[in-house]
């Protein structure tokens, strides 16, 4: 009941009120002065055609389409984006670039100590967080210059980093005894108390046999029971709930059916794992985000808030079929984490290259991040010729330091037989990408990969290949006429435009 528990720590950041159903909205201002930011976990753009959503095709058709659009940074993963679209920081200035990391000054302890960032609990989240100013922080300036900020989501990770420790509630789902609940940060009492908002979380609906990511009942998808719907759609009842009680002033809503999906079936490109007997498939649950979507915007108008509030639609990454994949179903790390218990079973190249050398801690996907355990020319050495040998590195990068600076120099290249689409895209964006992680606490050696490769499960993420990095990337503004802007935004760049449009520095 790690969420609970900050129920009891932090200050309770607001009163919330009762019921707004005959609240009459005033008149639009000039200048939005709310924001629903949307992000869809694992949402590739080409799924808005690919699928027919019609809800995506209506809002990118009235507002503003950015079809360059890109995540920007490593790694390219839930826990990393969720913290740099709200501080529009690059992950070498955030506690973490990945989903392992050394927590080097001590912050929780020992320096230099490798931990889990998806295992963290809140306490140890906000240690981390609160050392970024709070000026940074776009729930911070919204509830300072507007009013209440809640972020949603059934990803407790992903809704907790989104929010942070600045907003006023984070509603999420905690798993136990069969049983996914809501719990957060100061979650309304209509929400903790309602039975509506408990879902089951143990039915596997085909999966649970045949797949090394099966569905945990209603926690990622709708589920059997009509009265208690899981997933994307138990995220948009909970906003709802929340957009007719509440004088709202942001809204960070985060849907985590896509990707886990995605992950279990590895349909991002065509068909996936036809032997998995699952009730839902790739375009189902990307068609249940697309009604989620329709919801959320359908009732800023019956509200008399569309014209009053600003939309972003995005996602925290992409994603794609592993179809060289290389996990075998083991561990994505090398070493023992700080916070975890978890046996430590490598996968093959993973265990090769700690046989090679000494590594600290390492995270796989369609990517490695190596940290290293022995800081030798030997070691860095050893592990480098080690990742050279691994199939589908494409390049290698080594961590370099310059007095308090640090940059990644590339130490091997092996480009040679990809596509000369990968080349240019390599070209323009290899050295840019592992330049995001370039910190104290990144990683000391990273190997980029080609198309089709990767560790933890048969759908990925968390590289730089193209389709991994692209992004939909959708913003509305009251008042502007719908566009198609030539402009690779990046995730950095969302919270930047957010203030602008709303002038929450003015």
């Amino acid at each position: 009941m790690w969420l609970r528990t900050v129920l009891l720590t932090l200050p309770v950041a607001l009163a919330l009120t009762g019921s707004a159903c005959d609240r009459t909205a005033p008149p639009a201002p000039q200048t939005p002065d709310r924001v629903v930011i949307l992000v869809f976990d694992q949402m590739r753009p080409d799924y808005i055609d690919r699928f027919d959503l019609g809800n995506f095709k209506r809002l990118r058709a009235g507002a503003r389409h950015y079809p360059d659009a890109y995540i920007g940074h490593l790694g390219a993963q839930t826990i990393v984006s969720h913290l740099v679209i709200p501080t529009g920081l690059a992950p070498r200035q955030l506690p973490w670039q990945d989903d392992a990391f050394v927590d080097v000054e001590g912050v929780l302890g020992k320096p230099n100590a490798p931990y889990d960032a998806d295992e963290l609990t809140p306490e140890h989240m906000w240690r981390f967080l609160e050392r970024i100013p709070r000026d940074r922080f776009l729930p911070a300036k919204i509830r300072d210059r507007r009013g209440p900020v809640f972020a949603v989501g059934e990803k407790d990770y992903a809704a907790m980093v989104f929010g942070g420790p600045h907003a006023s509630a984070i509603v999420t789902l905690e798993k136990s005894a069969g049983k996914c609940a809501p719990v957060g940060v100061n979650v309304p009492e209509y929400i903790a108390t309602n039975p509506r908002f408990t879902v089951d979380c143990t039915e596997s609906y085909g999966t649970g046999f045949s797949t090394i990511y099966s569905l945990d009942g209603s926690h990622f998808v709708p589920g059997a029971d009509r009265s208690r719907p899981g997933g994307d759609v138990w995220t948009a009842d909970v906003a709802l709930e929340i957009m007719r009680r509440e004088e709202w002033s942001g809204l960070f809503l985060t849907f985590g059916g896509i990707d886990k999906v995605a992950h279990m079936l590895g349909e991002q490109d065509g068909a996936g794992l036809a032997s998995v007997p699952s009730e839902y498939r790739l375009v189902d649950v990307a068609r249940i985000a697309d009604e989620q979507l329709g919801r959320i915007l359908g009732e800023l108008d019956a509200q008399g808030l569309a014209d009053r509030t600003m939309v972003v639609v995005t996602a925290d990454h992409g994603g794609q079929r592993h179809d060289s994949y290389l996990g075998n179903g083991r561990f994505q790390s090398c070493c023992k984490f700080e916070n975890s218990s978890d046996a430590v079973e490598p996968a093959y190249w993973v265990e090769h290259l700690n046989q090679l050398g000494t590594l600290l801690t390492a995270y796989v996907d369609s990517s490695m991040a190596i940290w290293l355990a022995d800081q030798s020319d030997a070691n860095r050495q050893s592990i480098t010729k080690g990742l050279q040998d691994v199939s589908g590195v494409t390049e290698v990068f080594a961590k370099r330091r310059s007095g308090n600076e640090y940059l990644y120099e590339r130490v091997h290249a092996n480009l040679d037989g990809q596509s000369g689409a990968f080349r240019a895209w390599a070209a323009k964006h290899s050295s840019e990408l592992v330049n995001t992680m370039a910190g104290a606490s990144g990683p000391d050696l990273v190997a980029l990969m080609a198309d089709g490769f990767g560790f933890g499960r048969i759908g990925g993420h968390g590289g730089a290949q193209e389709k991994v990095q692209r992004i939909p990337m959708i913003i509305r503004v009251p008042g502007e006429p719908p566009s198609t802007r030539p402009v690779p935004l990046r995730l950095m760049d969302v919270a930047p435009e957010i203030v602008k449009v709303l002038r929450l520095d003015d």
